[in-house]
């Protein structure tokens, strides 16, 4: 079980993610309902999950905003998650 700090800093990471995405709702993929978002060598990825868990997309892509990416970036670049596999957020 994660140290205290960890589940909150987890915590906090994941309703950042969850912020961003809901502003950004419109550039998921249609269906997404849940997210992960991965950091490796400072290049952050997300990736769109629909109800069932099914991995539906992902972002930044050919269509993603610059205002997107730049967020997503600018938060989440030099983070590393306590959770090795990344920062889950449900929307």
């Amino acid at each position: 079980m994660p140290a205290p700090e960890q589940q909150r800093e987890d915590t906090r990471l994941s309703r950042l993610l969850q912020e961003i995405c809901r502003y950004y709702i419109r550039e998921l993929p249609t269906g997404t309902t849940s997210v992960l978002l991965t950091n490796k060598d400072h290049k952050v990825r997300v990736e769109a999950y629909d109800r069932t868990g099914k991995a539906i997309g992902t972002v930044p892509n050919e269509k993603t905003s610059a205002a997107f990416n730049t967020d997503l970036t600018r938060f989440f670049a030099n983070v590393v998650s306590p959770d090795p596999d990344g920062v889950v957020a449900s929307l």
